[in-house]
């Protein structure tokens, strides 16, 4: 799927994109998320990845010193600042998370958000993360776990999906990315992981705090 493929394909979603994502995973596992997130102190300044309409961004503003949180889409970007135009010391822009226009060691902490599992090129997103990260800045990651759920909550989860959201793209289904497999990825670029959980019951999402080095 080329750029311009894969903003028309994310843009598609910005009516009712969150409404429309609690109601495939739950309210549960995205406030436990937040919550996570919510625990994680003095992240400096942050560049989020893949903000879509800000759902995390305005979690992630109460434990930042300033926040530039950016999207792929044109239209997420839109509707984050819409959305969240009442937030203090964050700004919304467009930008490739594959292809960060942004100085090297440029940032005390990298945010994602269900960005990985779908992004299509895992490694690259970290190595570019790495790259525009300070030494000792500090890497989150958090995204649904799939693989750590039980074969029915798989299988209803999947048919929601496909309701609300039709087939997944292309690169969605390029890779897995699964807890064990992020955490061999960050490890094998020099990221001292400093935080590893599991969270949620029947949906579930991993959360992943770690250290450039």
């Amino acid at each position: 799927m080329n750029d311009q493929s894969k903003e028309t394909y994310w843009s598609q979603y910005v009516d009712e994109f969150e409404q429309k994502q609690q109601h495939v995973v739950g309210d549960n596992i995205l406030f436990l998320m937040k919550d996570e997130l919510l625990k994680e102190q003095d992240l400096g300044e942050v560049l989020e990845l893949g903000c879509g309409t800000g759902l995390f961004t305005e979690a992630l503003q109460k434990v930042a010193g300033k926040v530039l949180a950016t999207d792929f889409s044109e239209e997420m970007v839109t509707a984050a600042q819409e959305k969240r135009a009442n937030l203090k010391h964050v700004k919304f822009e467009k930008a490739n998370a594959l292809n960060l226009e942004y100085g090297d060691a440029s940032y005390d902490t990298v945010f994602m958000a269900n960005l990985i599992h779908v992004i299509g090129n895992a490694e690259k997103l970290i190595h570019e993360s790495k790259r525009v990260l300070k030494k000792e800045g500090r890497l989150i990651i958090t995204s649904f776990a799939i693989t750590e759920m039980n074969f029915f909550a798989r299988m209803a989860m999947g048919i929601r999906y496909i309701k609300t959201f039709g087939k997944p793209s292309d690169d969605a289904t390029r890779e897995k990315t699964t807890r064990k497999s992020v955490e061999k990825l960050l490890i094998s670029n020099e990221f001292e992981i400093t935080k590893s959980v599991l969270l949620g019951n029947k949906s579930k999402a991993f959360f992943i705090s770690c250290i450039k080095r």
